[in-house]
């Protein structure tokens, strides 16, 4: 077991390289050196507390189970990190205590210190899973630490404390240190294409709402199930499900075609009118899930504007 003057070496040495790692840059030229020798210091950090744990610690080991990524959308995202606690001791342990924080571009961007109210139980020569939660808006993370706006993805490492007892007193202090990264979300972007009107007859019409979906990250995303509401001329002609199951290449687009059938009885005679002007108002939003390389994320596109109405092969009745 680390004593406590050991402990809070460990906490000077994390200590001074937030320190050293905060300081203001002086030159462009300087960030890469910066970043090497942040990163350096981390691993030597790292490998250090490892060695030690190694060396005098034999009931518990700390190792991360795995990350996932949830309910991404251009706000943020939530992050959660599964973290696997073995003890190899006869006897069982409690995890009283913890305290983590999350180091992004050198920079102290999420910390938290607690004692839990019920102390998590770890069976003799067993293990438990727990999670350490994040929560990470964008607009947050680009104030905490500038210059990070256009980037595709954001590397952080985490590190920590785990205090254990045996329901009476502290018996061992863990630390554990891990990277990662996560992906900064982009909304797709959509260009609405001029209707095509096949058939436009007293009763009703025949026409093809066309859009594009330009993805403008850097990774593929494969739609879910979509709905969509769709308005011309101020009146909404269409609200239904898009299936899924196509994919937009990252940095690519993709164009889609909807056959639409409307009975002018049912959504407004004038509708005949409108359509039978050279260009019409179209109000085009959708909604839904897609999936990525990351995981599931929600999509949510919107665009209003003036189109052009092509007629093709069209026959009119009045």
């Amino acid at each position: 077991m680390i004593g406590d003057s050991s402990f809070w070496w460990i906490q000077l040495v994390l200590g001074s390289l937030f320190v050293y790692s905060i300081k203001p840059l002086e030159k462009r030229k300087m960030k890469s050196k910066t970043l090497r020798v942040g990163t350096s210091i981390f691993l030597a950090f790292f490998f250090l507390v490892s060695s030690q744990a190694a060396a005098v610690k034999k009931n518990i080991a700390i190792s991360l189970n795995r990350k996932e990524i949830r309910d991404m959308t251009t706000q943020g995202l939530n992050l959660f990190f599964y973290i696997r606690i073995a003890n190899s001791s006869s006897s069982p342990l409690y995890l009283d205590q913890y305290d983590y924080r999350v180091v992004i571009q050198e920079r102290d961007f999420f910390s938290l210190k607690t004692a839990l109210d019920k102390p998590i139980f770890i069976p003799a020569e067993g293990n438990t899973l727990i999670s350490l939660p994040v929560k990470v808006t964008y607009s947050f993370l680009f104030e905490a630490v500038p210059g990070i706006e256009n980037e595709t993805r954001i590397g952080f490492y985490v590190t920590g404390l785990m205090m254990f007892s045996d329901g009476k007193r502290i018996k061992e202090k863990v630390p554990f240190a891990f990277a990662g990264e996560f992906p900064v979300f982009r909304g797709l972007e959509v260009d609405l294409h001029p209707i095509q009107i096949k058939d436009l007859s007293l009763g009703g019409t025949e026409f093809s709402f066309v859009f594009s979906l330009k993805n403008p990250n850097s990774f593929d995303l494969t739609l879910g199930r979509m709905t969509y509401k769709l308005r011309l001329g101020g009146k909404p002609v269409a609200d239904d499900q898009l299936r899924g199951g196509d994919t937009i290449e990252g940095k690519g687009e993709k164009r889609i075609s909807m056959p639409l059938v409307l009975d002018f009885f049912e959504v407004g005679r004038d509708l005949q009118a409108i359509l039978q002007q050279p260009s019409v108002e179209c109000e085009f939003s959708m909604e839904g899930t897609a999936e990525s390389a990351w995981g599931g994320l929600k999509i949510s596109v919107s665009r209003k504007e003036i189109v052009a109405v092509e007629m093709r092969e069209i026959r009119t009745s009045s």
